[in-house]
């Protein structure tokens, strides 16, 4: 990288610092911080590649798009409902998904508890890894009853489930009800997720149901911890409900 562009880069760190930026923060659009710094476009993107590589930075495209200070990690927000691999893409990361296994069974006693179906009925069970620009970040098994979505095992399930569900069968989500824990990965998780065994995991347990109140989905996901920030935002005194 040339010394201009480098120093560009240290400028643009000197700014976050003195503004008392935190991660998450947006610093502004790359026309607005051309601008403030008197520079070109093209400049300014070379040392934004710059701080993006080391994951300072991160940068989103769209109407509230921009420049955010980052660590290189991955928000996940508690009051929306949305899949991985759009929460990965707004957040500027490359979405991948790797499908692990995939099936139709009867329900367990918990699925049948969780998603409220009686005793003998079908689920199709899907267990995925999901990576966020090449390192892998979370695995899910998402189990859902097979009543509600005849025909699922012959769709691609390498995407959102959810754009699915809208799509093919007109079911949307209304809201989730969520248990977040912390587990230490076994050898097995480990492995597929490049962490140490015993690293600290997010470990979530998920109902969602839709605007009748018929649960559509029980899942149970391992988020890196030292990958992922969990946020929510407040209400007055009751916690938002997802929409």
């Amino acid at each position: 990288m040339p010394r201009d562009n480098s120093e560009l880069a240290d400028r643009i760190r000197r700014l976050i610092a003195r503004s008392e930026l935190r991660v998450g923060d947006r610093i502004g659009s790359e026309r607005a911080i051309a601008e403030q710094f008197d520079v070109p476009r093209s400049a300014l993107r070379d040392a934004l590649e710059e701080l993006e590589s080391r994951a300072l930075i991160r940068r989103t495209m769209g109407r509230t798009g921009g420049v955010f200070v980052a660590d290189g990690k991955i928000e996940r927000q508690l009051n929306t409902i949305q899949g991985v691999p759009d929460m990965l893409r707004q957040q500027g990361f490359i979405a991948a998904t790797a499908v692990l296994a995939e099936g139709i069974g009867v329900a367990t006693p918990s699925e049948q508890r969780s998603l409220a179906l009686a005793e003998g009925e079908n689920v199709f069970r899907l267990r995925r890894r999901r990576d966020a620009s090449g390192t892998p970040l979370s695995l899910d098994t998402m189990v859902l009853p097979m009543r509600l979505v005849p025909g699922f095992q012959e769709h691609d399930h390498s995407d959102s489930v959810y754009r699915l569900l809208a799509r093919e069968y007109r079911i949307e989500t209304a809201h989730s009800d969520e248990t977040i824990d912390v587990s230490a990965a076994t050898a097995e998780q480990a492995a597929l997720l490049n962490v140490d065994e015993g690293a600290a995991l997010f470990e979530i347990w998920r109902i969602t149901f839709d605007a009748g109140e018929t649960p559509i989905e029980f899942s149970h996901d391992f988020f890196r911890a030292d990958r992922t920030r969990i946020s929510l935002r407040r209400y007055g005194a009751r916690w938002k409900r997802a929409t």
